[in-house]
C-alpha cells in the first residue's frame, strides 16, 4: 500500500465512523492505536519524504518528571530557558529547531478548539449535576428509611420504657451537609476521567482570564536574547501567564549548535484536553526517529509511564526508544542509599543496577503479554536505562553564582545541601562538587546516543508506514465486522413490511403507598421526595426506526464501501 492509498483508506475509515455515528464505539481503538486524522497523516508522510530531513527527537514524560530541566540542560547548556509546566494546562507542545536567527511563534487555540472545550466543560457540568442530584436523592431516601425505622424503634422504646427517660437520638445531616457530601463524591468520581477534567479546568481558566479572540492575537514573540525570551514565554506557558489558557503550541528557532541537523519535540503528554493538539502531537511522534521517555527515578516506570510507552511503541512506528530516569539526585540522597554506601559513584552504580532490573522485569512481562511486539521490548532492554539530573547539570554550569542560589534558585540550594549531607567527601571542595554534579547529570551519555543515531539518520528505515498500515487494516476489519453484526441483528428483527424494529423497554414509575402510614409519610417526612411512594417496574413496547438498515444492506451487498 503506497502513501496515497494509505491516506485514502484512512479517509474512508473517518467517513464510515462519522456517517454511522460510531465515534464513541471507535474511540477506545483510535486512542489506543494512535490513529490520526487524514490531514495529519498526510502532513506526516510528506515530512518523511522531505529532503535534508534532520533527526527528530521526541521528549515525553508525565507532569513534573523533569522534562524542562533535561531540555534546558541538553539544548541550552543548563540555562533555564523553557519554563517548567506547573499544571497539565500549562504544558504546551514545544518544537525546537535550528535557524540563523532567534525567532519564536505561538499557535493559539482556534475558535473550533475553544468551542470543543466549551462543549466538554458543559458536559462536565451536566454530569456533575446529575451525580449530585442522584446522590442527594439517595441520601434523602436513606434518611426517610432511617426515620421510618426510628419511628418503629421509638414505639418499641415507649412500650419498654415507662420511666419517661429520653429517647435515643440519631444525628440527621442537614440539607447543606447532604449537598456538600454529594458534590465531593461527584467530583471524586469525575476526576477519574482526566481528559474531561482537564477540558473543564482549561475552559474555567479561559473564562477567568477573559475570553479572547485568538485570531486577533499576534503569534510572534519578539526577543533579542534567550533570557528575554524566557521572561516573555512566561506570559504564554507560565502558570499565571496572561495568554497561557490559549496557548496550544510554541515553535522556537534559534542559532544553537546543539540543534544543527536536529529537531526536538517536547510533548504535553497523553489525554490532552485539546483534540487538535493531541492529533498534532500523535502525528509528530509518528515522525520521530528517537524518543526519550522521562520517568522519575524514585518512581520508575509507573502506570502513567507505561501508558506513555504503550502510546509510542509499535503503534507509532518509532525506531528507537530510550528510558531516562530523571532526578537521580533525589534517588541517591535517599537514606538507604546514602547510609549503605556513603560513596557517590557506588551509589550511582547501585541505582543503575536497580533501575535496569526494574526495566528488564517490566519488559519481560510485556513480552509474555504481547509476544507480537517482542522486538520493541527487547530493544528497550538492550538500550537500558539512562540516569540523569537536569538540575545537577544546571548547577554545574552555574556553580560560580552559588552565592545567589538561596535567594534566586532555592531548588538548587536544597539539592546541594542534601547531596553534601549524604556524600560529604564528594562535595568538600569546589572542584569535587562540580565533578560530582557533572557525574550526576550524565548529560554526555544522552548526547552520545543522539550523535550516534544522527550518524545513521541518512539510512534510517522508517517503519511508520508499515506499522500504521497494519493498524488501519485492522481497524477497517473491526469496523466492517461490527457493521455486519449490526446488519444481521437488524435484518433478523426487522418486520417484513417495514424497516422498523420493535423492542420491549423496562421503565420505573412512582405509585402512592396505600393506607394511613403511607399518607403519614407523604405529609410529615417532607425532606424525602419519595416518602410515601413505591417504585414499580413496568414494561412497554417501543417502535424504533431502522434508518441505518438501508445503509447496512447496501454495504453488505457492496463490500467496497467497507
Amino acid at each position: 500500500m503506497n502513501a496515497q492509498e494509505l491516506i485514502q483508506k484512512n479517509a474512508l475509515v473517518e467517513k464510515i465512523i462519522k456517517e454511522q455515528g460510531l465515534q464513541e464505539k471507535a474511540g477506545p481503538f483510535i486512542s489506543k492505536n494512535a490513529v490520526i486524522k487524514t490531514e495529519e497523516l498526510e502532513k506526516t508522510l510528506k515530512g518523511m519524504q522531505a529532503e535534508n530531513r534532520g533527526l527528530k527527537v521526541g521528549i515525553i514524560g508525565r507532569m513534573k518528571a523533569g522534562k524542562s530541566s533535561l531540555l534546558n540542560a541538553l539544548i541550552f547548556e543548563g540555562v533555564e530557558i523553557l519554563p517548567k509546566a506547573a499544571t497539565p494546562m500549562t504544558a504546551s507542545l514545544t518544537v525546537l529547531k535550528y535557524a540563523q536567527n532567534l525567532s519564536t511563534e505561538v499557535e493559539f487555540y482556534s475558535p473550533k478548539d475553544i468551542s470543543e472545550l466549551k462543549n466538554e466543560h458543559a458536559r462536565y457540568e451536566r454530569e456533575f449535576q446529575r451525580m449530585v442530584d442522584e446522590k442527594v436523592k439517595k441520601q434523602k431516601q436513606s434518611l426517610a428509611n432511617r426515620a421510618k425505622e426510628g419511628l418503629n424503634k421509638f414505639g418499641k422504646w415507649l412500650g419498654k420504657n415507662k420511666s419517661g427517660g429520653e429517647a435515643p437520638k440519631e444525628r440527621i445531616l442537614s440539607d447543606e451537609e447532604i449537598l456538600e457530601k454529594a458534590r465531593k463524591t461527584a467530583k471524586n468520581t469525575l476526576n477519574e476521567d482526566t481528559k474531561l477534567v482537564s477540558s473543564h479546568d482549561q475552559y474555567e481558566k479561559m473564562k477567568k482570564s477573559g475570553l479572547l479572540n485568538t485570531e486577533a492575537l499576534d503569534p510572534r514573540i519578539q526577543a533579542n536574547s534567550l533570557q528575554e525570551l524566557n521572561q516573555k514565554l512566561l506570559q504564554f506557558v507560565g502558570a499565571n501567564g496572561k495568554f497561557m489558557p490559549y496557548t496550544k503550541a510554541v515553535g522556537i528557532s534559534l542559532n544553537n549548535p546543539n540543534l544543527k541537523d536536529l529537531e526536538v519535540i517536547d510533548t504535553p503528554g497523553i489525554n490532552d484536553p485539546i483534540v487538535s493538539r493531541e492529533e498534532r502531537t500523535k502525528a509528530l511522534l509518528k515522525d520521530c526517529d528517537v524518543v526519550f521517555i522521562i520517568s522519575l527515578s524514585n518512581n520508575f516506570l509507573s502506570d502513567s509511564d507505561m501508558d506513555l510507552f504503550d502510546r509510542v511503541s509499535n503503534k507509532e512506528g518509532l525506531q528507537e526508544i530510550y528510558f531516562v530516569a530523571s532526578q537521580t539526585d533525589s534517588t541517591v540522597c535517599s537514606l538507604s542509599e546514602a547510609a549503605k554506601f556513603n560513596h557517590l559513584p557506588t551509589a550511582l552504580e547501585n541505582a543503575q543496577k536497580s533501575l535496569s532490573s526494574r526495566l528488564n522485569q517490566v519488559m519481560e512481562a510485556l513480552i509474555q503479554k504481547n509476544p507480537n511486539q517482542r522486538g520493541i521490548f527487547e530493544k528497550a532492554i538492550k538500550n537500558g536505562v539512562i540516569l540523569t539530573s537536569g538540575a545537577c547539570f544546571s548547577m554545574y554550569k552555574d556553580f560560580k553564582n552559588q552565592a545567589s542560589w538561596e535567594s534566586k534558585k532555592e531548588e538548587y540550594q536544597v539539592v546541594l545541601r542534601n547531596l553534601t549531607s549524604a556524600y560529604p567527601d564528594a562535595f568538600n571542595s569546589v572542584d569535587k562538587s562540580k565533578e560530582s554534579l557533572l557525574l550526576l547529570s550524565n548529560m554526555g551519555t544522552i548526547k552520545k546516543q543522539i550523535e550516534a543515531y544522527e550518524k545513521l539518520s541518512g539510512n534510517i528505515e522508517i517503519g511508520f508506514r508499515d506499522a500504521y498500515e497494519e493498524f488501519i487494516l485492522h481497524f477497517i476489519k473491526n469496523t466492517r465486522d461490527g457493521l455486519n453484526e449490526t446488519l444481521t441483528k437488524a435484518i433478523r428483527t426487522a418486520s417484513a413490511g417495514t424497516q422498523n424494529e420493535e423492542k420491549e423497554e423496562r421503565y420505573t414509575e412512582r405509585v402512592k403507598q396505600e393506607g394511613l402510614f403511607g399518607s403519614f409519610k407523604r405529609n410529615f417526612l417532607w425532606w424525602a421526595d419519595d416518602a410515601g411512594y413505591d417504585e414499580v417496574m413496568s414494561t412497554r413496547t417501543v417502535v424504533k426506526a431502522g434508518a441505518v438498515v438501508d445503509f447496512l444492506n447496501h454495504s453488505s451487498r457492496n463490500p467496497k464501501y467497507l
